[in-house]
């Protein structure tokens, strides 16, 4: 018999039933939904209160590529899913908090919460986007990052040689904060590292020099990393609108560098959703990288 109230192997059952309707129907939503009223209202009136963080999380995966705005408020429910279960075990408010953001929720609505579904064109890149973000969560929690040898590739593809040389240092520099844990430098050098790639595009590749043409038009060099991003949307720059809102994600991180837009944010900068900004990002870089393979592929 299996506890369901506290048990962890059931969801693991449920995980295998939830990829193998995968694979058959591409949808997982009703199976979630199901489990989530199995459990409400079959278990919970016998067995007592159950945490359903697990299903909160899962029905939120598949909910978001079809709506981002309902997708997010499942993953609430989670996290406060995860605030009872930690609750129940007792300690401070703030040690109970603590807890909970160790759990899956928190770290994926840290990074949603500012997405919305008009972000994307397209369902197919919202659902890249969707895919890309939990490929990116499942990689981040074991500590892993992607290989340095798999974005050293990329960033020489992306970066012109005279822009290379920089954004290799930055790499470097990056891959050390995160081993260290620091999760605020951890989100600025991707940050930074977002800005010299695009600067490398744009100035070394593109030969363009000024940003937003016009009677308000800036010396490139000058330009921060916005201005950057929309001029770099502008021109096409960027593959999809998948990598674009990845893009724009790690510019709003970035900026959680100042105190004010932290203490604004519901959901804080924690280790974990760095780690999970980090990889989501080079996911990116490495699938723009693809769409200069591509070109060249195009053009030769």
């Amino acid at each position: 018999m299996l506890d369901p109230r506290s048990d962890p192997y059931w969801p693991r059952f449920a995980d295998r039933l939830a990829k193998e309707i995968q694979k058959k129907t591409g949808d997982t939503a009703e199976f979630w939904t199901r489990l989530r009223d199995f459990f409400t209202d079959k278990i919970e009136p016998v067995w007592g209160r159950t945490h359903q963080g697990h299903i909160y999380f899962w029905l939120a995966l598949a909910t978001l590529p079809h709506d981002i705005a309902l997708g997010k408020e499942e993953l609430k429910k989670s996290y406060q899913e995860d605030i009872a279960l930690e609750t129940a075990k007792g300690g401070r408010g703030d040690e109970v908090e603590e807890r909970a953001r160790q759990h899956s929720a928190y770290a994926v609505l840290a990074i949603v919460e500012r997405i919305e579904d008009a972000d994307f064109s397209s369902q197919g890149d919202k659902n890249r986007f969707i895919a890309r973000l939990f490929q990116s969560y499942d990689f981040a929690l074991p500590g892993a990052i992607v290989k340095p040898a798999r974005l050293e590739r990329a960033l020489k593809i992306i970066a012109p040689g005279e822009g290379l040389v920089s954004c290799r240092s930055i790499y470097r520099k990056l891959h050390e904060v995160t081993l260290r844990n620091l999760p605020f430098a951890t989100v600025t050098l991707s940050g930074s590292l977002l800005e010299s790639l695009i600067l490398a595009d744009l100035y070394y590749r593109r030969k363009i020099t000024e940003v937003d043409h016009g009677k308000n038009a800036k010396n490139i060099l000058k330009a921060d990393l916005r201005e950057l991003l929309q001029e770099a949307t502008d021109r096409s720059a960027f593959s999809t609108d998948s990598v674009r809102v990845a893009f724009v994600l790690v510019h709003l991180f970035r900026n959680r560098l100042h105190p004010g837009n932290e203490i604004r944010q519901t959901y804080k900068l924690v280790p974990r959703v760095a780690r999970t900004v980090r990889v989501f990002f080079e996911h990116a870089l490495v699938d723009w990288s693809k769409s200069f393979s591509e070109e060249r592929s195009h053009n030769g």
